[in-house]
């Protein structure tokens, strides 16, 4: 009996856990893939920053009212890109650990495209959202080809129509695969 309670207990709680890790990953195990890019951008914006400097990094333009009434509402923006110039710096397993944390309650996948060539290169591109009760709450971008990785990772409510407008803002690439 106690082993039951203890185990229905268990199955309660880990939701809970996982819910509270909310929409941000750990991006922290591709640091030693930044070690041996040519090429990397890291860029870690939390509440705090987005509320006091988020505005202040949106230029004057078509979009500028829409990205700044989007980031007011954002909890943190994280991005890596890397460049390689060694076409299998990493692996299929570096993103596969990323996928780990995907599984989670509240993610689900929404857009999935992967590509392999004869040569046992391949492309991965993935969209996932957090969505733990009906109000998206993050989104996950992955976008992995031969020498080169990127990842965002955007926490907060988030209205897909107006996301497009952070393309090119805080690091994030122009086209972040939402059209």
């Amino acid at each position: 009996m106690k082993t039951t309670l203890a185990l229905v207990a268990f199955t309660l709680l880990v939701p809970v856990a996982a819910s509270a890790q909310g929409a941000r990953l750990n991006l922290s195990f591709l640091d030693r893939l930044g070690e041996r890019a040519t090429e990397k951008q890291e860029i870690t914006i939390d509440r705090s920053m987005l509320s006091t400097a988020g505005s202040a990094l949106v230029g004057d333009g078509p979009n500028s009212a829409v990205v700044k009434q989007l980031l007011s509402e954002l909890e943190g923006v994280y991005v890596r890109s890397y460049e390689f110039d060694d076409q299998k710096a990493f692996s299929m397993d570096d993103i596969l650990a990323i996928r780990k944390q995907l599984a989670a309650p509240g993610w689900s996948r929404i857009v999935a495209n992967e590509e392999k060539d004869k040569g046992g290169n391949w492309e991965l591109q993935e969209i996932w959202l957090f969505n733990p009760g009906g109000k998206v709450g993050g989104i996950f971008i992955i976008n992995a080809e031969p020498g080169e990785l990127q990842v965002v990772n955007i926490i907060g409510p988030i209205d897909l129509l107006k996301l497009r407008g952070l393309g090119g803002v805080l690091g994030i690439p122009r086209n972040i695969g939402i059209n």
